[in-house]
């Protein structure tokens, strides 16, 4: 029997013309059928040989571009993370006063924890608990997301040192991720949660203009 031979992506002609290859179609395809996969069932329902059936190709075609699940993981979450941070820094720069740009970055991070995407990030969580690879994978995502947050803290303060920007982002980081557990199971809609919302914003603009 022939060895199975996998697929590799087209060469690109250009750096343009990256993006629309057949090889970063199909990573892409792969990406968002196992991101699909975590969302409905959970960690275990993350089964590589299945996402591959699912979008028509062989296992070791699927391993050619994610030769483990932590491989596909990581790719999950990077791309999650950059389309959120994205997210933020355009409702930041929609804004023109500081207070307004930091209620931006707050409600950006609301937003994302009413999504479907907040149930990756549960999983994550509890998966971290027990499996280190996870925890870091999960660390990695983190430090990320507070690295954009303190380059915003820096537009929105340019007076704060550096350890002052980074020790803010961890604090916003805390404060979501809390309301993320609340938003579990309380309205997040709800004007308890408006409320709350609103006493953050204003709690962090304090401290902000504290520091």
């Amino acid at each position: 029997m022939n060895a199975e031979q996998p697929e590799k992506p087209d060469k690109p002609q250009s750096n343009d013309k990256v993006a629309g290859t057949k090889g970063q179609i199909r990573r892409q395809q792969i990406i968002d059928a196992a991101k699909q996969a975590l969302i409905e069932g959970g960690s275990n329902s993350l089964v590589l040989r299945d996402v591959a059936d699912q979008i028509g190709i062989t296992h070791g075609n699927l391993q050619y571009y994610f030769p483990t699940k932590n491989d596909l993981l990581i790719a999950i979450f990077d791309q999650a993370v950059e389309k959120y941070t994205e997210s933020m820094k355009v409702a930041v720069s929609a804004t023109s006063t500081r207070k307004g740009r930091l209620d931006a970055i707050i409600d950006a991070g609301i937003a994302e924890l009413k999504s479907p995407e907040t149930a990756l990030w549960r999983m994550m969580m509890s998966l971290a608990d027990h499996n280190p690879d996870m925890a870091s994978i999960l660390k990695k995502e983190n430090d990320l997301y507070e690295q954009v947050v303190a380059e915003e803290l820096k537009l929105i303060s340019p007076g704060l040192s550096i350890q002052r920007r980074r020790h803010i982002a961890r604090i916003i980081h805390a404060i979501l991720d809390g309301l993320g557990i609340q938003f579990s199971y309380e309205d997040a809609e709800g004007p308890e949660m408006r409320a709350l919302a609103s006493e953050i914003k204003i709690a962090l603009f304090a401290m902000l203009e504290a520091s």
